[in-house]
């Protein structure tokens, strides 16, 4: 089947991927049940389209819960624009959702990643991949990993029942990729 590119595209334009960005940072700042509404009624069209959006709002919950308001402000005002973000935090080979080989080290702002995700539904579509993987320390951390980016690759090999247009094959962080 087709990817929906072009339905993304006008998914993100029409402003719903930053209904959850809050007020004070330019969003509508929607409840939960609205999202779940606006899901509710995508999902009714194209099951697909309902489902890739789900961890760019996950995305937009963890910023505002953790985000310093530098990176508030800058990843808030990018969705706004129309940017959409994908994920990278499942892994095939770990035996639980905390468990991870993916490595991140940072040198000063400099994230360093190397490690294979799988699942990452909508990170063929995203302009900013989030990964998650293990710092020096052994602690969870995240970065954010703009597409294009050398040594990120998004393969598209996920054909699950009702989901072969969600993109949810995996990311591959190779060469140490530097962001």
């Amino acid at each position: 089947a087709a990817q929906p590119v072009v339905e993304l595209d006008e998914f993100a334009a029409s402003g719903l991927w930053g209904i959850t960005v809050p007020k004070a940072y330019g969003g509508a700042g929607v409840s939960y049940v609205t999202v779940a509404e606006v899901i509710k009624i995508i999902s009714a069209a194209d099951s697909s389209l309902g489902q890739i959006p789900q961890n760019h709002l996950g995305v937009l919950d963890i910023l505002l819960q953790t985000a310093s308001e530098e990176q508030k402000h800058y990843y808030f005002a990018k969705v706004l624009q129309g940017y959409r973000f994908g994920n990278a935090f499942s892994e095939a080979k770990s035996k639980n959702a905390g468990t991870f080989d993916t490595r991140i080290r940072f040198d000063g702002d400099t994230a360093h990643i190397d490690g294979e995700k799988f699942y990452c539904t909508g990170a063929l579509f995203a302009h900013i991949v989030p990964v998650v993987g293990l710092d020096e320390a052994g602690n969870a951390q995240i970065a954010f990993v703009e597409q294009g980016t050398p040594g990120l690759t998004i393969v598209d090999n996920w054909d699950g029942f009702g989901q072969r247009t969600t993109a949810s094959g995996n990311a591959l962080f190779n060469d140490g990729l530097s962001c």
